[in-house]
Formats: C-alpha cells, sequence, structure tokens
C-alpha cells in the first residue's frame, strides 16, 4: 500500500508523464524512493492515506506498473506510463482482444448510428472495446457494447471526482455493470484539462491492437489517437466518406496517408481469424414480432404501426434496437430484414 500512496501523491504533483519522475523511478524502482526524494518540491500537500481510502471506497484502485495486473501493452516504453487509476474491472489483461473505436464529438447522426452498430457487432463477437467516453462517436460505441452487454474499457482525462458528477455517471455505471473499467491517468482532483485529453488519447492507441475510425474532420482527437496508433505500430482502419462533408475530410486524409479502408465490421472480425457468430441475437417478444413482419415483406413505420397495434413510441424503440443489433436496414421510407443475417 505505500507504494501506492506515494504514487497518488506524485501524481498529484508531478502531473504523468512527468520525465522526473519517469527518470528516478527507472533508477530505484520504488515509488515509495521517489517520493522520499521529490517531497520537498510538492506544492499539493494532502492526507495521502486519506485520499487513497477514499478512492477505494468509490471501487476504484490504483494499478503500478509492477503489478501482474498492470496492462500489458502499455509495458512498452513510448507510453512513458507508470500506474493507472481504475474503477471497475481491475485486470484488463482478461481482455485479450482490444480494439478503439474513437471520432468526432460532434457526428452526423449516420456516424452515431454505424460506431454504435459497429461497437456492437464487434463486442458481440468477442472483442474488447477501448474509446474516450467523449460525447459523440465515443459514447455511441460504448453504448453499443452496453446494448450488447459486454465488457469495453473507457480512458478518460480527468479524475474521478470530475466524471462522478457528470451527466455521463449513468453511462459509467453501466460499463461497470456489464463488467468493464474505467482507467484514468489522473488522480480523483484533477480536472479536466484540454492538454490531458491527447496524452488520454496514447492509451487508447496503446491499449488497443488496431484502431478504427469512424468519423473526424481535418483537426480532431481522434487523429491524434491515430497517429499514436502508428507510432506504436498498430493498424489504423478507417470507413469513407463524401468528401463534401467535412466530418470525414480526416477519414479521407487518413485513406490517403495509407489507413485501411473499412466497410463493414466482418472485416475487422477477418483480421482477428473470427467468424461471425449469427445466432447471438436475443430478441424480445415484441422485438421478434416486428422483425418477423420485417422479414415477411418490406414494411414502412406507418405499415408496422397498423399490422402490429404497437404504439408509435414502441415501433420506433424496437426498430432502433433492431437496427443496432444489424437486423434490418431502411431504404426509401420501408425497413428491409438484414440479407446477411440469418435468422
Amino acid at each position: 500500500m505505500e507504494e501506492k500512496i506515494s504514487y497518488l501523491a506524485l501524481s498529484y504533483n508531478f502531473k504523468p508523464p512527468h520525465k522526473k519522475v519517469l527518470t528516478l523511478y527507472k533508477k530505484y524502482k520504488s515509488f515509495s524512493k521517489v517520493f522520499q526524494l521529490l517531497e520537498k518540491e510538492f506544492k499539493i500537500k494532502l492526507d495521502w492515506e486519506k485520499e487513497y481510502l477514499k478512492l477505494k471506497n468509490l471501487g476504484g484502485e490504483i494499478i503500478l506498473i509492477n503489478e501482474k495486473v498492470f496492462p500489458q501493452e502499455l509495458k512498452f516504453r513510448q507510453t512513458f506510463i507508470l500506474g493507472i487509476f481504475i474503477l471497475g474491472e481491475k485486470n484488463l489483461n482478461k481482455f485479450k482482444e482490444k480494439i478503439a473505436i474513437v471520432g468526432t464529438r460532434k457526428p452526423t447522426k449516420i456516424g452515431e448510428k454505424t460506431a454504435k452498430n459497429f461497437s456492437y457487432i464487434l463486442t458481440q463477437n468477442g472483442l474488447c472495446l477501448v474509446s474516450g467516453l467523449a460525447y459523440g462517436i465515443d459514447l455511441a460505441a460504448h453504448l453499443g457494447s452496453i446494448e450488447a452487454g459486454k465488457e469495453n474499457i473507457a480512458v478518460i482525462g480527468c479524475g474521478f471526482d470530475f466524471i462522478l458528477k457528470d451527466p455521463r455517471k449513468k453511462y459509467l455505471e453501466k460499463i461497470i455493470e456489464v463488467g468493464g473499467s474505467i482507467i484514468s491517468e489522473y488522480p480523483l482532483k484533477t480536472p479536466p484539462l484540454n492538454y490531458h485529453f491527447p496524452l488520454r488519447n496514447r492509451i487508447i492507441a496503446g491499449l488497443s491492437k488496431l484502431v478504427i475510425i469512424i468519423e473526424t474532420p481535418e483537426k480532431s482527437g481522434a487523429l491524434i489517437t491515430a497517429n499514436f496508433a502508428l507510432e506504436y505500430g498498430k493498424d489504423v482502419y478507417v470507413l469513407p466518406g463524401s468528401i463534401y462533408e467535412k466530418n470525414y475530410l480526416g477519414n479521407l486524409k487518413l485513406i490517403q496517408e495509407g489507413a485501411f479502408l473499412l466497410i463493414s465490421p466482418e472485416e475487422i472480425l477477418e483480421v482477428f481469424g473470427i467468424r461471425k457468430n449469427k445466432k447471438f441475437v436475443e430478441l424480445k417478444k415484441e422485438e421478434e414480432k416486428i422483425y418477423q413482419m420485417i422479414k415477411e415483406k418490406p414494411k414502412s413505420i406507418e405499415e408496422l404501426i397498423k399490422e402490429s397495434g404497437l404504439e408509435v413510441s414502441q415501433i420506433l424503440k424496437i426498430i432502433t434496437s433492431l437496427e443496432i443489433k444489424n437486423l434490418i436496414f431502411v431504404k426509401e421510407g420501408k425497413y428491409y430484414s438484414n440479407e446477411n443475417y440469418n435468422y
């Protein structure tokens, strides 16, 4: 515990990744020793044991680089990460195949839907999502994984005190409910400062075997994540988009520079040697009813309402769920059964 408390104090006073802490730890292999050497330079002085217990009371922990449960993917030199703060599942090494899905905070509706759909399919088939819990594409990806009931990892750029006061707290709780994790490089009281997020992105890239860019303009944090991935020798997969849509200009630039063009989640499953599980979808009674109606013959929302006897709000909710599960698609105002799905 002494090592963790020492690391906590160092994290408050020397924002990671800090060269001085890195250099001293490399020499002494002890955070307690580094604490002793640098304590006189501390500008922030708290009851460190009390602060650590506060983290524990939230269900959190500090995972240090010398522990077996420290993520193996973050141990390589370029990330310069000595410890992480974590809520939820503490052993990220349990999640063998991790993939990142990222994009703009201001996506189009189709971009959000695509992120959720890709995440749902990929996590249902055994991959673990890593993203940043930012509004937009990141959050949509987390929601897809949550909808699938599968573990996912959110990497945030602030301390837990701030995210637990944010409206996204409800999503954080759902991530933990499905067996996932929330991780940060920053201690509890650290605010979400702008410069934290590029640093956060290196963790997303570092944890993941590959990065998927759903939708990003020419200037976006998603491009930073992509660049970190390339620096680390990871592959970057990018969805194409219109040259007239500014939200896809970053995508097109990455494709020009040699990123892999991606048009379906099945391509990612093939990378990992996974055959898509076509029997994984469990439908509720009303979802089953609507899906069978659409399988029999393409129908508009008006036809579904009339023939099913359900309320408009119920139909819209079911349609959204079936789209997320990749069972149906819309064309010219009518819903069709997905031809690639064998029910």
